[in-house]
């Protein structure tokens, strides 16, 4: 009587044990998951100082410098996570002008950025070397981004980064088109330097292969450490 009575007190043990296992939630690592790569604030602006340079079908090329301020003002609790609304901003000759809407989706698995009408998923979680994902889902065609240098140092304006590279794209060998779309993410800092060339090429017989540019333009968005 007493050993079974024994045997029923560490059954009852076991399940207690199982069954409060089993009801216990554990929290996602944040840090784990990437998320310290895109560090996102309300209120609090990201700037960008920015080169662009167009080269036109005359042979002329036109270079502009200016800022760009991306500002969030609000945020709101979706069913797979939380979307952030604010504003782009140009700032040129102490002038400033909104540019575009700006709206943020943080889910466990993403975070996609919308500016007008175009959406991209910018980073996938969690991250890892060579991870792939479609970073324009609402496109016709897919458009796949690769993640490269996990956690590599990178040097920025004297100071130096953990960082992560996106190659959205980068066709360098192409004779006749250079599409090349590259971002840099540092950890506690979120985008830091971002390039967008796409360039077409003279294709004629006398200049095929000699990259000579037709047309195009060339962008390097460059953050602003306060």
């Amino acid at each position: 009587m007493h050993r079974n009575k024994k045997l029923y007190n560490l059954l009852v043990s076991l399940l207690i044990g199982i069954t409060a296992c089993t009801n216990t939630t554990v929290e996602p690592n944040s840090r784990r998951l990437g998320f310290q790569f895109f560090p996102i604030q309300i209120k609090q602006p990201s700037t960008y100082s920015v080169e662009e340079i167009n080269y036109l079908n005359d042979g002329t090329i036109d270079t502009l410098r200016y800022e760009l301020v991306d500002v969030l003002t609000d945020s709101t609790v979706t069913s797979q996570g939380t979307r952030f609304t604010g504003f782009r901003y140009r700032k040129e000759n102490n002038d400033s002008v909104v540019t575009s809407t700006l709206t943020l989706e943080k889910t466990q698995s993403y975070i996609s950025q919308r500016l007008g009408n175009g959406t991209e998923v910018k980073l996938s979680f969690p991250v890892m070397e060579g991870l792939e994902w479609n970073g324009t889902p609402q496109a016709m065609e897919a458009d796949s981004f690769a993640m490269e240098q996990l956690y590599q140092l990178y040097d920025f304006q004297d100071s130096t980064f953990s960082s992560l590279t996106v190659v959205q794209e980068n066709n360098e060998d192409s004779i006749i088109l250079l599409d090349r779309r590259i971002e840099v993410y540092a950890e506690g800092v979120g985008l830091l330097y971002k390039e967008f060339s796409q360039l077409d090429f003279c294709n004629e017989t006398e200049c095929l292969g000699l990259q000579q540019i037709d047309f195009g333009k060339t962008i390097r968005m460059s953050r602003v450490i306060e």
